[in-house]
């Protein structure tokens, strides 16, 4: 019944769409400039773009075209597709899109990384 229990925790902790509880590094950060930009090309703006030829069924308020766009979604990019020592979170990219490698678990933790930073930049409301 405990190794039930266990597995059922750490599955859930693999596939979850909870927040990553990622932190923002003291040094060697990843910027928009060396991570967000590429990763973002690569594995979002395919479906999340205001160009989008066809956005997969991606929401039309979901665009990730520049830097702006991203933090103002960082905390809902983090709980689909981001990583960190709470959750991983792999519910995107969707793969029927234009995407068809995910992002690798590092990736995910970089993400997780960058989306904290971010976060910590974005103006109190």
């Amino acid at each position: 019944m405990i190794r039930l229990a266990l597995a059922s925790i750490l599955f859930s902790a693999c596939t979850s769409t909870a927040e990553t509880g990622a932190s923002c590094p003291p040094t060697g950060a990843p910027t928009y400039a060396s991570f967000g930009r590429a990763f973002f090309a690569r594995f979002c703006t395919g479906c999340h773009s205001r160009s989008a030829t066809s956005r997969h069924g991606a929401p039309t308020d979901q665009n990730y075209d520049s830097e702006d766009d991203v933090r103002a979604n960082a905390f809902a990019i983090d709980r689909e597709a981001a990583a960190g020592p709470g959750a991983t979170n792999t519910d995107m990219p969707d793969m029927s899109g234009p995407v068809h490698t995910p992002p690798t678990h590092d990736e995910r933790e970089l993400l997780g990384q960058f989306l904290a930073c971010e976060r910590a930049q974005r103006p109190t409301e």
